[in-house]
């Protein structure tokens, strides 16, 4: 389920790349990459991979869609690609590692 999500994620991400997304959209954007990143810091927090968490939860507060960020569009392209190779690289990495952290008493 994660996977799905996160490449439904990367696709809209790749397309708003592409495309240069209009600031009406953007918001749809910001709320689709936000709950992923949330989705996916959650996962690997739970699998031990805690660089991976911090990364996520930089995208979560970049992308964050109650604040209104005065970025310019280079700022916004450049993370925006960023994001999508984060994505995308994490498809790859999670996929490899299903095994969930066991705490032990």
């Amino acid at each position: 389920m994660t996977r799905l999500i996160t490449l439904i994620a990367t696709l809209i991400l790749a397309a708003a790349v592409l495309f240069r997304s209009p600031s009406d959209f953007r918001l749809e954007v910001c709320i689709i990459v936000s709950g992923t990143a949330a989705i996916l810091a959650v996962r690997t927090l739970f699998t031990g991979k805690l660089v991976w968490t911090l990364l996520f939860l930089g995208v979560l507060g970049i992308f964050t869609p109650f604040q209104r960020t005065q970025f310019s569009h280079l700022v916004i392209s450049v993370l925006d690609m960023a994001t999508l190779a984060l994505f995308a690289a994490s498809l790859i990495i999670l996929g490899k590692s299903t095994r969930p952290l066991v705490l032990k008493h």
